[in-house]
């Protein structure tokens, strides 16, 4: 079952029943609140949806205790140790489906729906492609969602059917394709000021459709090669991202009200946690590769030495160390103070938030050129990617040709190219773990080792989230349905379509 803001609706029926008795035309006019619009512009919905959407896809689907800075193994738990070792909480399922199928969803509808009706293209188009990055986020997470049903509890349809994710992937494309030939300067009305990520900017909006186009593309590399490979090209062809000014984020003002979430979160911000730990997948990476990123996606340890903790390797006063990922809560405990905690820029309170960056969008042009979809060098696709990713983060012009120097970097072309642009796509998406999870899952890459004390039934990685227990007691024949369709798993190991 969908909640929908509608649902109250059907608690107010039985007033109806003697309404047909009397003429109440003038008494209904005593019950309008004309402080409380019966509709809402789609002007007001939108930046509504777009904040919310944000906040889904960095804050509660990967600020810790969350999965997806743990499964692409960022991070590490050492309070709340469970997500670490994939024990998943059903609760977490309810609440994410839920929020996103009230929250930004809803807001989208509605907002399309109004947009729609006053034939504004420049906020369809918008619009179509928010839509498109919540839906991708969901049917990434579950595969086959409730889709060309969905939002319509004001109808009175609480038990959608589950759409397949392969024809959800053809609707998304389709859409941000639509979003992108409909948008244009001389297209009316946009969101203006309203606007959260361009201010109303419909070119950089077209580029954005484009970006997302080719992200959702290449997620289809092992499902539909060939489909792949075209939208791939076609979505480039149609014009991405060329630089970071165009990169898809929410500038936070860091007021105290609209703050980045992991500032609201982090004991250091405005929060109260302090149980995040880098992974030492992540930070011996970064050693390895001598990366100035290091120091602003990380702090040195507080403690350098070890004692007795277990599988820790003491390090220099002022170094870093990862804490391993899995460890059961007795001893991750330990580890509070011998891992290195977040960088201080990840959670200052105007620091962006991402929906999609140039540097990704170079990584996938990078991987198209390398596997012949399109032309161009690979490898300056993937010098551009990182150069990008680099001056993201604030790394200084002399640090980036430094690091870009190094042999450990070179582009190496058909014999590790891919590899290449794998962990450095990793490294690069950074505070967006959903997308580095789906792309570790696409590609393999970086080749990560499941967490100790795996509790999925084959000891690996994650490759699903399981399906909400509400979808169990309230549309339970459409769930069935969909687990069979899909091999008849909810388990967290079990294989999406798109990832054959």
């Amino acid at each position: 079952m969908i909640w929908n803001r509608q649902t109250g609706v059907l608690l107010s029926a039985a007033l109806l029943v003697g309404a047909a008795a009397c003429d109440n035309s003038k008494l209904t006019d005593v019950n309008k609140n004309p402080n409380a619009p019966e509709t809402v512009s789609a002007a007001l919905l939108f930046p509504t949806a777009v904040i919310s959407s944000i906040n889904m896809a960095r804050s509660s689907l990967e600020i810790t205790p969350n999965a997806f800075v743990h499964w692409p193994q960022y991070a590490a738990e050492y309070q709340y140790a469970e997500i670490s070792y994939y024990q998943f909480r059903p609760s977490t399922a309810d609440g994410w489906w839920n929020t996103f199928y009230t929250g930004p969803l809803e807001d989208l509808e509605q907002a399309l729906r109004k947009a729609t009706q006053e034939n504004l293209p420049n906020q369809i188009g918008p619009i179509l492609t928010m839509r498109a990055f919540n839906y991708s986020i969901m049917t990434g997470m579950w595969g086959d969602i409730p889709f060309s049903e969905a939002g319509q509890g004001d109808g009175g349809n609480f038990t959608p059917k589950y759409d397949t994710q392969q024809s959800i992937y053809d609707s998304l494309l389709t859409n941000l394709k639509d979003a992108n030939s409909m948008m244009s300067a001389g297209a009316g009305t946009g969101f203006g000021a309203q606007d959260p990520v361009y201010a109303g900017n419909v070119a950089k909006w077209k580029k954005f459709a484009n970006s997302l186009h080719a992200r959702l593309a290449m997620n289809l590399s092992d499902a539909d090669p060939a489909k792949a490979q075209a939208e791939v090209a076609a979505a480039i062809a149609a014009g991405g991202f060329t630089s970071n000014a165009d990169n898809a984020q929410i500038n936070w003002p860091g007021d105290g009200t609209n703050d980045n979430p992991w500032y609201d979160t982090e004991k250091e911000g405005n929060g109260t946690r302090d149980d995040t730990r880098m992974s030492v997948t992540f930070i011996d990476t970064l050693l390895s590769l001598n990366d100035p990123r290091l120091p602003v996606f990380a702090r040195p340890v507080q403690d350098p030495t070890c004692g007795t903790v277990a599988m820790c390797t003491p390090v220099a006063a002022g170094d870093y160390r990862g804490m391993p990922n899995g460890l059961e809560a007795g001893v991750a405990g330990d580890w509070g103070p011998k891992a290195s905690r977040l960088g201080t820029q990840i959670f200052d309170a105007q620091q962006p938030s991402y929906f999609m960056t140039f540097a990704e969008y170079s990584f996938i042009k990078a991987e198209a050129a390398e596997r012949g979809w399109i032309s161009g060098s690979a490898a300056q696709f993937y010098y551009d990617g990182i150069g990008a990713s680099l001056n993201q983060w604030g790394v200084s012009s002399a640090d980036s040709a430094a690091y870009l120097a190094q042999a450990s970097i070179a582009y190496k072309g058909p014999a590790g190219g891919l590899a290449q642009i794998g962990v450095q796509k990793w490294i690069a998406l950074f505070t967006q773990g959903f997308e580095a999870w789906s792309e570790w899952r696409r590609t393999g890459y970086p080749n990560l080792t499941p967490a100790l004390n795996a509790r999925t039934t084959n000891g690996q990685i994650p490759r699903r989230v399981i399906y909400p227990q509400t979808e169990q007691s309230f549309n339970p024949a459409n769930l069935s349905s969909a687990i069979s369709a899909q091999g008849g798993s909810d388990a967290l190991d079990k294989k999406l379509w798109i990832d054959k």
